[in-house]
């Protein structure tokens, strides 16, 4: 078995096989373009079919590539959950991967190992995933125990250096049938969050210390979703300790605007609150920038409020400057430019299906 490394070069015509990590399972897998590779790979499977392929693609552009149809509610989820272990069923109505589809529907994911995202990038084709194990027998998830037993089985070894087999976990795959989520499995992603998620997404204000421009963000978006009866639920964060309640001044300015802010208090971003987010709309760059070093995944989802709402806000800076500790008029000035970007924001949630 072959090591892949930066400047391997690949025989397609030789049909390879390849031991890959997805970043959260280890896959037995091939371009999703040879039909010889993939009847090798049921062969040594013993599999009758070829359902259960998932085709993983490195970035969501590839789908609007090989035409692949993404209702827009979906392509809410993938927005939040891709990069990730989230598998989707969706419409292939070209039949580009007659191989691996059924019924012209098809199983995608964008992985959240970078190095195979990379990979298929430099091959410039999709490829299939599939567990590692007999059909019907637990996948093996131990990479010492798949070089012991099933070595033969592979031409590549493509892997990074380094893997953390303490989070080997499958994903969660799911159907999307009349308007409603089926969860045909559940992995790492529990199909209940997903399932809230595409009900009611959630949209998240990032400010520095969640006192005083990201409370005024999300109480006035709460005003209004709820007098416009929209589907979303709103909350905020920031990047310092939590349990603070809101600056009196931002208090002051919302009460002004018959908004009641008295029950806020501030809480810290974390890992969980990213995952839990369709949008997350910082009040500058800078903001933007420490959440997406923190997960690089994210960046589909992540903007500048200014930057999300159109390129005219963000003359001459994307930026929402910081009042803290200033008076009251900067305050007001902070949220007159808030409330202008979120009517903008607003009337785009309302074209939202």
């Amino acid at each position: 078995m072959k090591i892949f490394k930066k400047n391997t070069e690949i025989n397609w015509s030789e049909d390879p096989i390849f031991l890959h990590h997805t970043g959260n399972m280890f896959g037995i897998g091939c371009s999703v373009f040879s039909e010889k590779a993939i009847e090798n790979i049921n062969s040594l499977k013993q599999r009758k079919d070829k359902k259960g392929f998932i085709i993983l693609f490195p970035e969501i552009e590839w789908l609007e590539k090989y035409q692949i149809k993404v209702p827009p509610k979906i392509r809410r989820l993938i927005q939040q959950y891709f990069p990730g272990n989230l598998t989707i069923i969706l419409d292939d109505p070209e039949n580009n991967f007659p191989l691996v589809s059924d019924q012209k529907k098809v199983a995608v994911r964008i992985p959240s190992s970078k190095f195979l995202r990379d990979f298929i990038k430099k091959i410039n084709v999709p490829i299939v995933s599939t567990s590692i194990n007999f059909s019907g027998e637990e996948p093996l998830k131990n990479l010492e125990k798949i070089r012991k037993q099933k070595r033969r089985w592979f031409d590549l070894e493509i892997l990074p250096k380094t893997i953390n087999q303490d989070e080997i976990k499958p994903s969660t795959i799911i159907d999307y049938q009349k308007n409603e989520l089926i969860c045909l499995r559940e992995g790492s992603i529990k199909f209940e969050k997903i399932n809230k998620s595409f009900t009611s997404p959630l949209i998240l204000f990032i400010c520095t210390g969640n006192i005083c421009r990201s409370p005024m963000a999300e109480f006035y978006l709460k005003k209004l979703v709820v007098e416009k009866g929209l589907n979303f639920r709103v909350g905020s964060a920031g990047f310092l300790n939590s349990d603070v309640r809101i600056s009196p001044h931002s208090f002051e300015v919302l009460r002004n605007d018959g908004i009641d802010a008295s029950k806020h208090i501030s809480r810290q971003i974390n890992a969980d609150l990213i995952s839990d987010s369709w949008l997350i709309l910082t009040m500058t760059e800078d903001h933007k920038k420490s959440i997406l070093e923190f997960t690089p995944d994210s960046k589909y989802k992540i903007f500048t409020l200014s930057e999300y709402c159109g390129k005219s806000f963000c003359i001459p800076s994307c930026d929402i400057d910081d009042p803290y500790q200033l008076e009251i008029y900067f305050y007001r000035e902070a949220y007159k430019m808030i409330k202008e970007r979120i009517d903008v924001l607003v009337k785009k949630l309302e074209e939202y299906p």
